[in-house]
C-alpha cells in the first residue's frame, strides 16, 4: 500500500496533466497535442492543442482556472505536522553556537561602522576648522 499524496503533490501532477483518482492511481488528463498543416520541420507547420482550431496566431489560450480545492482547518493542520516532523532541527549546542557567531559578528560590524564613523567625522572636522 503506498502512502496517500499531499496536496502539493496533487497540484504537481495537476500541472503536469496528471491527476490521482479515488483508488490512487494516477490518471493521465492532458490533452494530446497534434501537428497542422503538413508534418515536416520548414513546411509551415505548428503544434497546437486538440481542439484549438489552429486559428489563434499560434497563441495559446489561457483557460478559466479550475477552483482550487479547499481543506479543513484540521487537514491544513495535520498537513503542517507532518512536514515539520520531515525538518532538520538543530541540536541545542548547534544553536547556541550560530547565536554566538551571529552576536560577535554584530559587535565586531557595530565596532568597525563606529570608528569609521569616528574617523569620518574627525577628518571633516579638521578639514573645515581651517
Amino acid at each position: 500500500m503506498s502512502q496517500p499524496m499531499n496536496r502539493e503533490q496533487r497540484r504537481m501532477l495537476k500541472k503536469q496533466g496528471q491527476e490521482v483518482n479515488d483508488a490512487g492511481q494516477v490518471v493521465d488528463t492532458k490533452p494530446r497535442k497534434t501537428k497542422t498543416a503538413g508534418g515536416g520541420s520548414g513546411s509551415g507547420s505548428r503544434v497546437t492543442e486538440k481542439g484549438s482550431g489552429g486559428d489563434d496566431g499560434g497563441r495559446r489560450r489561457r483557460e478559466p482556472a479550475a477552483a482550487e480545492e479547499r481543506t479543513s482547518p484540521g487537514q491544513f493542520i495535520r498537513e503542517v505536522r507532518s512536514e515539520l516532523k520531515k525538518v532538520a532541527w538543530p541540536t541545542r549546542p548547534e544553536v547556541i553556537n550560530y547565536s554566538l557567531v551571529v552576536f560577535f559578528t554584530v559587535v565586531a560590524l557595530t565596532v568597525f561602522i563606529g570608528l569609521l564613523d569616528w574617523a569620518f567625522s574627525v577628518s571633516i572636522l579638521e578639514l573645515f576648522k581651517a
